[in-house]
């Protein structure tokens, strides 16, 4: 990377960290940086600025997300008589909840 002089010194500053970080990424790596450096490239060149997101957008979305694990209905044999009978009728309960509205 060329050092230019119309880049400010704080500029310099993250470039030369930027360069010192992609001293310790794997070779395979590097091919991803560099398409994430050509796309902000071609934002500037449209004049499409870049935007980052406020800390409290990020604080909006929950730390960790889960993927859902889809699994055969056959799974759920296996819970089948874990609990014993409690007896009662939910569908009846739930019902009788509602006539007395």
């Amino acid at each position: 990377m060329q050092a230019d002089a119309n880049v400010q010194p704080a500029a310099q500053a993250t470039q030369g960290r930027i360069v010192s970080l992609l001293d310790g990424l794997p070779p395979e790596s590097l091919s991803l940086v560099e398409r994430f450096v050509q796309f902000l490239r071609e934002q500037a060149r449209r004049g499409e600025p870049v935007v980052i997101a406020s800390k409290s957008v990020r604080e909006e979305r929950p730390p960790y997300v889960y993927p859902t694990v889809p699994l055969p209905a056959s799974a759920l044999d296996g819970l089948i008589g874990i609990m014993p009978p409690v007896g009662g009728d939910a569908l009846t309960d739930t019902e009788a909840l509602y006539d007395e509205v």
